[in-house]
């Protein structure tokens, strides 16, 4: 949810850059029989339902544009209108060629904005595609230009994306510096509303990147106060969440519980119940940090079905592998290796879903390519017709093959999800073993001791809160890893927090430590 910002950045850019050019487009007046062409393909083109039918729609009147010597500034207009439906379909390849085509035709026309802007919806497409230095070269390119034009709000939005991208690529001193760039730009051209974007995405950096939740608090405030004086519902609830998370991470759980439920409220009075779900985990995770088992595992499973309903695969990847955690906290191991299986089998088709849209992405290319050196061949109908038969033979020949793939390859992870769950359950049983026997050490050795240990010996040592929750785990008989999962830190973490309880202390081992705290001889 925090990366709402990026996105809207990103729409509102396409949009912008998309706009309609009436009014300073360069002055050539189409004959009757161009616009009626182009007035008959903008009709077309609402009714349009499929993609075969736009790109063979598309081909049609761009030829006979060019058949009646069209000229550069409605073929441009063309090619325009069939990126922005290509862009709807997804196909942000053949999106991308037509926005050139479209760029190269205003250009030819004279029409030099029209031709930049055309450049920034191609760098969009790009970021899109995930070729991000590709997209930060085109964007500072078309920055150049509206420099030298004094235009204010393409070169604040073309700054703004610039950062989007930099936070893509992880770095976060970069993204926050166009950030700041865009903002200022704005604040000259009196565009405040949309300055809340670039400071919400400023506080994710912090909170993401740079791991500085008081500078990611900041920044949030600051895009809160924003959204909430133009009554930004929506965005604001985005906001509120993300300053619960981050309140969260600081243990302050009262202010945490406070922004959920209000963000909760919102969403749910809006029916954003991806949003809910979102939150919904994120009182789950307070609650756990509370210690608050059955609190959280009930907010954990009211964000587990309501992904299932709204079917948001990657939330429910996320809220799984919680929910599976808390489940093994309060001992219900048999729910928790069902979800962890479920989790497991969800990762494992995100893979295959994304493996696929590499195929598809590099099939819509050769496509393109395809499409630009067989034009001519389109005149001759009886060829072509035989073309599309050829193709249409060997495009179902692949889906055929690439449906025998799948068939196989689902069987055969069927089969070794079996085999996993057989072996889940043997560790399983293992592992309760293991801690019925650990147990009976821990009461055997309680009975032998006879005195708890004494915490108030820690209070002379002056040691962090973190420290006493570890030092107290080490005296309950917990190891380093089963530390780092009760306390969600990693492995790396509770050797540190380990190193400077020894310092403290000044002792060597857990041994010395533990005998300190007794108030036992070393």
């Amino acid at each position: 949810m925090k990366r709402s910002g990026f996105v809207l950045i990103l729409v509102f850019a396409f949009l912008f850059f998309s706009c309609n050019h009436e009014g300073k487009e360069v002055h050539q007046h189409a004959t009757k029989q161009e616009q009626k062409l182009l007035d008959e393909y903008s009709e077309i083109l609402h009714s349009v339902k499929n993609i075969d039918s736009l790109y063979y729609l598309t081909d049609k009147y761009e030829q006979l544009l060019t058949q009646k010597k069209g000229s550069p500034q409605e073929l441009a207009k063309l090619y325009h209108k069939a990126a922005n439906k290509f862009y709807a379909y997804s196909k942000y390849e053949v999106a991308k060629e037509y926005f050139k085509k479209a760029g190269q035709a205003y250009g030819v026309s004279g029409d030099t904005l029209m031709s930049v802007k055309m450049r920034g919806n191609q760098a969009v497409l790009m970021d899109l595609q995930g070729h991000y230095k590709e997209a930060i070269k085109t964007f500072l390119d078309i920055s150049e230009y509206f420099k030298k034009t004094n235009d204010t709000l393409p070169l604040a939005f073309a700054y703004s994306n610039i950062g989007v991208i930099y936070e893509e690529l992880k770095n976060p001193e970069k993204a926050i510096e166009y950030a700041k760039k865009a903002i200022r730009l704005k604040l000259n051209a009196g565009d405040t509303l949309k300055i809340a974007s670039n400071f919400n995405n400023i506080g994710v950096n912090f909170d993401e990147l740079l791991h500085n939740p008081d500078s990611a608090i900041y920044y949030y405030r600051k895009a809160l106060g924003i959204y909430s004086r133009y009554h930004k519902t929506e965005h604001s609830a985005i906001v509120v969440n993300n300053l619960g998370r981050m309140y969260l991470e600081k243990d302050a759980f009262d202010k945490a519980a406070s922004n959920f439920n209000r963000a909760y409220i919102i969403f749910d009075s809006l029916g954003a119940d991806n949003d809910k779900a979102a939150v919904l985990r994120n009182q789950g995770e307070l609650y756990f940090a509370l210690g608050n088992i059955p609190e959280a595992t009930k907010k954990m499973e009211q964000s587990y079905e309501l992904y299932k309903l709204i079917g948001v695969s990657e939330g429910l990847l996320k809220t799984s592998e919680l929910l599976s955690k808390v489940y093994l906290a309060s001992d219900k191991y048999g729910k928790a290796a069902a979800v962890m299986q479920f989790h497991n089998m969800l990762k494992d088709s995100l893979l295959n879903f994304q493996n696929q849209a590499i195929v598809a992405e590099m099939e819509t290319k050769y496509q393109v390519k395809e499409k630009n050196r067989t034009i001519e061949l389109l005149k001759l109908q009886e060829k072509l017709r035989n073309k599309q038969i050829k193709w249409q033979a060997l495009f179902i020949g692949l889906i055929t093959t690439l449906l025998v793939m799948v068939i196989i390859l689902f069987y055969s992870h069927r089969k070794r999800a079996q085999l996993s769950q057989r072996q889940l359950n043997l560790e399983l049983q293992n592992y309760l073993l293991q801690v019925a026997e650990m147990q009976d050490k821990l009461n055997t050795k309680k009975g032998d001791c006879g005195k708890e240990p004494n915490f108030e010996q820690l209070k002379k040592a002056n040691l962090s809160k973190q420290e006493m929750k570890v030092i107290k785990l080490i005296a309950e008989g917990y190891k380093n890893a089963e530390i780092a999962e009760k306390l969600f830190i990693s492995q790396n973490t509770v050797k540190t927090h380990i190193k400077n309880i020894y310092s403290k202390l000044d002792v060597k081992n857990r041994v010395e430590a533990l005998r300190k705290l007794n108030n036992e001889p070393s």
